[in-house]
């Protein structure tokens, strides 16, 4: 019973980690960027839809902490920025943390063979969702490391 337990383990574990995909962006410009996984709670069953990672302005921006970031890939109306789908949907609580009364909100449309990487991030008071910035962005490989860079966190701080 306890191997039977332990092959099990082992396939399901195998079988999440098959799943996932590293999401890895750097916004162009700016010294932040997003580290996640794209993955499925149930294989086969829900699709490869939700992403958990952090937003990287500790090592990159020299603040005191990253962080925490969620989500899901869904499709974007064209007519919202960044203009382009499907799009990872990242919720941010950094302006949080900070004692703000604000939500961040970042869309991300990866790069494929007909568009390039672009995002755009929202921030709420409550009160609504209002554009803030978007650009372009760059996806590392996993050799590539983020380190230290030059210009401000996309944050509104």
């Amino acid at each position: 019973m306890k191997k039977m337990f332990l092959v099990l383990t082992l396939v399901l574990a195998g079988s999440l980690a098959a799943n996932a995909k590293v999401v890895s962006v750097d916004f162009d410009g700016f010294c932040d960027g997003i580290e996640a996984v794209r993955y499925s709670p149930s294989p086969g069953v829900i699709p490869v839809v939700f992403l958990a990672g952090i937003h990287d302005i500790f090592n990159s921006c020299g603040f005191g902490f990253n962080a925490n970031v969620g989500g899901f890939k869904h499709g974007n109306n064209l007519n919202i920025a960044p203009f382009a789908a499907p799009v990872d949907d990242f919720s941010d609580p950094t302006e949080g943390l900070y004692g703000f009364n604000y939500s961040l909100q970042y869309l991300v449309h990866e790069k494929t063979a007909t568009s390039g990487c672009v995002w755009a991030n929202y921030f709420s008071n409550g009160f609504g969702n209002y554009p803030s910035l978007t650009g372009t962005c760059t996806q590392p490989t996993q050799a590539q490391k983020r380190g230290p860079r030059s210009g401000s966190a996309t944050t509104k701080r």
